[in-house]
């Protein structure tokens, strides 16, 4: 068994002993971790609805609802839209609440086509109504 000691005839070692350098790290690491105090066990608190908010009629500061239906038809309120798109748009032009809030949410009921509901969201932008949003069941 040999063993380098050095360099030519007993010259001194030019290489760093990494070992205990990395022994001492890991000593330190171990220490900071124990002596670290816990994070925070906070919970927050919040709170989630328990049903479905419902559109009442009588509320002046609801949005419209307009509920697109399996058949293709559309219902403004309780006002039943028309199926041509031209008419569409004049009614939605007539609607003074919708033309002063500006504001309607279109919703598909049961197996409403994604065609239908297209078609009405796209006849009340072009009516001048510009924030048309879509209300959803699932979260």
């Amino acid at each position: 068994m040999g063993m380098a000691t050095g360099g030519a005839e007993g010259e001194a070692v030019c290489e760093i002993n990494v070992t205990p350098m990395v022994d001492v790290l890991l000593c330190l690491l171990i220490i900071f971790m124990v002596a670290a105090p816990k994070p925070p066990n906070e919970q927050i608190q919040i709170s989630v609805p328990k049903e479905s908010v419902t559109q009442v009629p009588s509320d002046p500061n609801s949005p419209l609802l307009v509920e697109v239906l399996p058949d293709g038809s559309a219902k403004l309120g309780q006002q039943q839209l028309s199926k041509n798109y031209d008419e569409m748009i004049k009614q939605f032009q007539a609607n003074e609440k919708a033309q002063s809030d500006s504001k309607l949410i279109v919703t598909a009921k049961g197996e409403a086509r994604y065609g239908d509901v297209i078609r009405v969201m796209t006849a009340a932008h072009e009516s001048g109504i510009s924030d048309v949003g879509i209300a959803s069941d699932r979260l």
